[in-house]
């Protein structure tokens, strides 16, 4: 139990000093562009139909649900129009990015892009690794087998 209450108390500690440096104003606002953010990145997805999505969606939903626990109603108004003015923001950079006739101009806002959505990644846990699927080889014994040949041996 000591290991566990270990890991615990670090993972207190780095949760508590990692948000410490933002202020619950200044969360609120990055999460708030965040959604907005990704709502236009979803969108210009679905546009061009090239990329997937679902990471994107997810994450927003994600930010969507922190969002609704940070809002209350005297200032829901403010976050909606603050979402609004993100999501127009990021769909003009999207926009200069993809159709853009100035190279250079293009290729900053597609880096612009990146390191917006990137920043929005962050504040999300990552993904949880998958672990490889088990295989049973043909060589092994199953194991009602394995158990017959214990009771054997035992006899």
């Amino acid at each position: 139990m000591g290991v566990l209450k270990t890991v615990g108390s670090a993972f207190t500690l780095t949760c508590l000093t990692a948000t410490a440096g933002l202020s619950e104003q200044s969360l609120l606002d990055r999460v708030t562009e965040c959604v907005g953010r990704l709502s236009a990145q979803m969108e210009h997805h679905w546009l061009l139909s090239d990329q997937p999505t679902t990471r994107i969606e997810r994450n927003r939903a994600h930010l969507i649900e922190i969002l609704d626990t940070m809002v209350t109603p005297d200032i829901a108004t403010r976050i909606l129009a603050a979402r609004i003015d993100a999501k127009i923001a990021h769909a003009s950079l999207l926009t200069q990015a993809a159709f853009g006739s100035d190279p250079r101009r293009a290729l900053w806002a597609e880096r612009r892009v990146h390191s917006a959505i990137a920043q929005c990644d962050d504040i999300l846990l990552p993904d949880a690794p998958q672990a490889p699927p088990t295989r049973v080889t043909d060589d092994a014994d199953p194991p009602a087998l394995v158990n017959q040949k214990a009771w054997n041996a035992s006899q």
